[in-house]
């Protein structure tokens, strides 16, 4: 009688041990494949973000800010990118005020236009003009809502980089933009969001 409970308390711990074993190749498994779906899905996030960050730049110009903005990638993962494709030669950056990253297809003259429109005031103003004829400084403040003195630097400025030109008209001057067709295009290819919702 103690021989049977003997073998029938063996014959139950072969039975757990082959069921723990069973369960534990299971789970084995079940982690292997869950650590290989990450590593497949963190290689096809890399890739991924390596080629958004140059699609970005090659599309327009851009600040290093708005780049890790608009990738949706880690500020370190863009700037490892952004060394190899700076040594490469297949993007330029421009470092001021800013970090303007750009296409080598951008002009100088491009690049500085968009630097210049990373002020909002001058932004406005550009924009004001463009929809406009001829107008005075106060007539920018009130459509602007910016103050006299920001919008007096703004137009000094911008004469001094030949975008807008002054007229004497006493007792007040007016500002005009000086080439509103090229301004549009250049506009175009550094600012297309504004370019193609522009009335």
């Amino acid at each position: 009688m103690n021989s049977v409970k003997t073998n029938y308390l063996v014959e139950l711990s072969e039975v757990e041990l082959v069921s723990t074993i069973e369960f534990s190749y299971l789970l084995f498994m079940l982690m292997f494949l869950v650590a290989s779906m990450t590593t497949i899905n963190s290689q096809k996030i890399k890739k991924a973000c390596g080629d958004s960050v140059l699609d970005i730049v090659l599309n327009k110009p851009t600040t290093f800010m708005k780049l890790v903005s608009e990738s949706n990638c880690a500020t370190e993962t863009v700037e490892k990118y952004l060394k190899k494709y700076l040594t490469d030669n297949k993007i330029f950056q421009k470092k001021g005020k800013f970090r303007i990253l750009f296409s080598p297809k951008i002009t100088s003259l491009e690049i500085e236009f968009y630097e210049l429109m990373l002020n909002p005031t001058i932004r406005v103003i550009v924009l004001v003009l463009l929809k406009s004829q001829t107008l005075s400084q106060s007539e920018l403040v009130a459509s602007t809502d910016k103050s006299n003195s920001s919008i007096s630097r703004a137009l000094k400025i911008l004469m001094k980089n030949k975008i807008i030109s002054r007229h004497y008209n006493a007792p007040y001057n007016t500002y005009e933009i000086i080439n509103k067709s090229k301004l549009h295009s250049i506009l175009e290819i550094t600012n297309p969001s504004i370019a193609t919702n522009f009335d």
